[in-house]
């Protein structure tokens, strides 16, 4: 299925937000949050790395997808 460059952006920022949603959750008590140990197996820190990496390649892959703009400011002397 081919996607228009506005719905790809639009996917993009949805997932960008559940990953900050999913942040802002991380609790002491849950995936994530805690911190690693050897009995548990899970590896809470690294979860918590790939959600902040893959939010960092997000914000890049948003920033190319998103319309290129520019600023003028123009300022009068009296």
């Amino acid at each position: 299925m081919a996607y228009s460059e506005a719905d790809v952006l639009t996917k993009l920022k949805t997932r960008r937000d559940a990953i900050v949603d999913e942040l802002a959750a991380l609790a002491t008590t849950t995936a994530g949050g805690k911190p690693n140990s050897t009995q548990g197996g899970i590896d809470h820190v690294g979860y918590k790395k790939s959600l902040y990496d893959e939010l960092a390649m997000l914000r890049e892959q948003i920033a190319q997808f998103s319309d290129p703009f520019e600023v003028i400011v123009e300022a009068a002397s009296g």
